[in-house]
């Protein structure tokens, strides 16, 4: 197919260089290019908003597109940008539904505009570009999916875990061994034995004046190891509270916002409950109206039943005397015509 391209008109070539026409035939190709419309969008514009209807998909040649949507927190969240060879618009125009997403040109583009009815006879024809649009809707579900998954609910504690550096991993376990009763009874132990051994044991049994003691009472080199270790350890445990206290304010957030959804989520039980009595209220009222227009027919037709009864009863005794008096007239005339006197039933 390849040495027909030169061949081909410049929208057919075109649409040649997209992965999803690539199986198509040089007359196909032609064919297709005089369905399609060629549209351009400049850097900024949107292509087509959320809840739009979907009368078209898009096939990017040229730029960049981005597809987001809004969430809760009125935030727009970015799902994929694409390139070009890419196509979007696809689910709208499958099932003939509203716009799941939004759609925004990121650089100058230039799109190939196939509509619904033009899309669904054309995969109806391609099988095998049905398939690849298959797998393409698929794998945009999987990067959704992540994106979603990415995006939960997840334990404060574990994602700060995550990002803290080794610096911060140091100073926590500093800050956590400094404020428990092992770090108290080590300094407490290593505080008397210093000082017992400067004072007793070096004093009394070592040589030279003050015998052998190197920190001698008051213990200047004592005082100065403890002011360092509290000046070292002081920005130590407040680079740990701060942590501390950025967990709280995430965790807080957190629960606001699950809260908020929690609210959200009530809310919406409610206004379908309330829609839901509303309709029970309705149809309540419609079999009332229903029961009381059966009952108003069945009294107007009651009369009419009877009536009709009445001449279904009539019309046995009505016949019986028909047949008497037609039995009566052929004896009269049989009489007459035999000269003779008949005795006729009264």
């Amino acid at each position: 197919m390849s040495a027909d391209l030169t061949k081909l008109s410049e929208e057919a070539q075109s649409l040649a260089r997209v992965p999803l026409f690539k199986r198509l035939e040089a007359h196909e190709l032609e064919h297709l290019a005089e369905e399609i419309d060629q549209v351009n969008y400049k850097a900024g514009e949107t292509i087509f908003h959320e809840h739009d209807h979907g009368d078209a998909l898009y096939v990017l040649e040229e730029g960049s597109v981005r597809i987001w949507v809004v969430d809760e927190d009125v935030n727009e969240v970015t799902l994929a940008e694409l390139k070009p060879g890419e196509f979007f618009g696809e689910l709208a125009v499958l099932d003939r539904g509203e716009r799941s997403t939004n759609a925004t040109a990121i650089t100058d583009i230039h799109l190939h505009r196939l509509s619904s009815d033009d899309f669904q006879q054309f995969l109806i024809e391609h099988p095998d570009c049905a398939i690849d649009v298959i797998c393409e809707i698929g794998a945009r579900m999987r990067q959704t999916n992540q994106l979603v998954s990415q995006r939960a609910s997840r334990n404060v504690n574990v994602e700060m875990e995550r990002q803290f550096t080794f610096g911060e991993r140091v100073a926590d376990r500093v800050a956590s061994f400094g404020g428990s009763w092992t770090f108290i009874f080590i300094y407490s132990g290593a505080l008397l034995i210093w000082m017992a051994l400067n004072t007793f044991f070096l004093g009394y049994y070592g040589h030279g004046e003050n015998g052998a003691q190197f920190d001698p009472y008051p213990y200047i080199l004592l005082n100065l190891m403890l002011s360092m270790t509290a000046a070292m350890q002081a920005p130590i445990i407040m680079m740990s509270q701060n942590r501390a206290a950025e967990k709280d304010r995430l965790a807080a957030e957190q629960d606001f916002k699950v809260n908020l959804k929690s609210e959200l989520m009530l809310e919406e039980l409610i206004r379908k409950q309330r829609a839901r009595d509303t309709q029970m209220d309705q149809l309540n009222s419609a079999l009332t109206a229903l029961e009381t227009r059966l009952a108003k027919n069945s009294q107007s037709v009651s009369p009419q039943i009877g009536k009709a009864r009445r001449a279904q009863s009539l019309c046995p005794f009505l016949i019986r005397r028909g047949v008497n008096l037609l039995i009566t007239v052929i004896c009269a005339l049989g009489c007459r015509s035999a000269g003779a006197r008949c005795c006729l039933p009264a």
